[in-house]
């Protein structure tokens, strides 16, 4: 009766303190138990066996099986828990590792220009493409940060700055994990190839006066090369 009562109060411990636990890895856990369990039993059952060792076998068969089992049942538990907490805390700490490189790379969204045909160092009129870095699957084992790129195609530079103010609100109004830390959002401009004189003075204007979060114009005279994380 005992022993009932202090496994019943064993499990309603763990169970108010499950929540504020690391995570826990059920795969290593359950096979670091199994092999405990089974190493604890031979050990156990040998013990007994051996002459010399002041171990009784028990008043029958079938209690010292029991007594065995439950020794090393007992062991292999303790074991797979500790291994479980172990390999869950070092998961853990690898996801909010992903996390937070994908939190330094989602609030920034690049643009940069189409070569011209006649000219690779000539952007061509009224192309760019803008690249968004969405956070993807944040909540699985391997969140990953997916690169979507939106190609601007237009007939004259009216529908040119509009389509890219559309993107670009879009962008905007959508949370990003960075947001929670009040973190600018971050507009980068590729400016290899040349897009010509005042482009880059008329996106700024179009980010600046955006109205929805504040935002950092960052203008690079290289050609472009994605953010993304590569592991």
């Amino acid at each position: 009766m005992k022993s009932y009562l202090l496994l019943a109060a064993t499990g309603l411990l763990w169970a108010s303190f499950w929540d504020s636990l690391p995570s826990f890895d059920w795969d290593v856990a359950w096979k670091v138990a199994a092999i405990t369990a089974g190493v604890a039993a031979v050990a156990i059952v040998a013990a007994i066996a051996l002459p010399f060792v002041a171990i009784q076998a028990g008043a029958t068969v079938l209690g010292t099986a029991v007594a065995v089992a439950g020794i090393s049942l007992l062991i292999g538990t303790g074991a797979g828990i500790a291994a479980g907490l172990y390999w869950g805390a070092d998961e853990e700490a690898k996801w909010r590792k992903v996390i937070e490189e994908i939190k330094a790379i989602s609030n920034q969204l690049d643009i940069y220009f189409e070569p011209a045909a006649s000219n690779s160092q000539q952007a061509a009129e009224f192309r760019c493409t803008l690249v968004i870095y969405e956070e993807t699957d944040l909540k699985a084992q391997k969140p990953v940060c997916t690169e979507r790129q939106v190609k601007i195609e237009a007939a004259d530079s009216e529908e040119f700055y509009r389509l890219i103010d559309q993107q670009l609100r879009a962008w905007l109004h959508k949370p990003v994990l960075a947001d929670q830390d009040n973190k600018s959002r971050r507009v980068k401009i590729y400016m290899r190839p040349y897009p010509g004189e005042g482009v880059y003075e008329r996106l700024r204007q179009l980010v600046d006066n955006n109205g929805i979060r504040n935002c950092v114009v960052e203008r690079s005279e290289q050609s472009w090369t994605s953010a993304r994380p590569t592991n």
